[in-house]
């Protein structure tokens, strides 16, 4: 079994979060500036992220691709003509091994433990009933997205936030 090391990992062009050897904290911190900003894109075009896709999320096709948080998980999202597909990792969350090693294991033995395997979560464009943008601290804005059965909180840099939003909103009025 191989494991990544420890340390602080891109989480968008902005900020980077801390993976501790088994999962990622809730450690943030912005990213250093380059030394040269890149140029601005066009205003009228939103280029898709360099995030890595896996073999169960493939985002052939997606007109934006990055990562977020959504629920305080970290999670590879994908905006697509169709539809908003986003793919969370399972596993052990923290506060379970916590309360593993207080009641020396009862409470994993009771509860089980997930096997590591990710799952996908989708919003068909055509739910979408609005688009709304908050900011969150320095370097990041929350984009909600209202469909006619939830609201989920996609939470991404300011410069994702506003080409999230834009591109939502062309293909909610198209």
């Amino acid at each position: 079994m191989t494991s990544t090391a420890p340390g602080w990992y891109a989480n968008g062009d902005q900020w980077e979060t801390y993976w501790d050897g088994t999962q990622w904290t809730d450690q943030h911190r912005p990213v250093a500036p380059p030394a040269m900003p890149a140029p601005p894109a066009p205003p009228s075009s939103v280029t898709p992220d360099a995030a890595p896709a896996t073999a169960a999320f493939a985002a052939d096709g997606a007109l934006m691709k990055f990562k977020s948080h959504i629920n305080g998980k970290n999670a590879d999202v994908a905006i697509f003509s169709d539809r908003i597909e986003w793919l969370m990792a399972r596993g052990v969350s923290g506060a379970k091994v916590t309360a593993g090693v207080f009641t020396a294991g009862l409470s994993m033995l009771a509860t089980g433990v997930k096997n590591g395997k990710a799952g996908t979560e989708m919003i068909p464009m055509k739910a979408i009933s609005g688009v709304t943008t908050k900011r969150d601290g320095m370097i990041n804005t929350v984009v909600t997205v209202t469909s006619s059965s939830s609201a989920i909180g996609f939470r991404v840099s300011h410069k994702e936030a506003e080409q999230m939003r834009q591109l939502l909103n062309q293909l909610i009025l198209a």
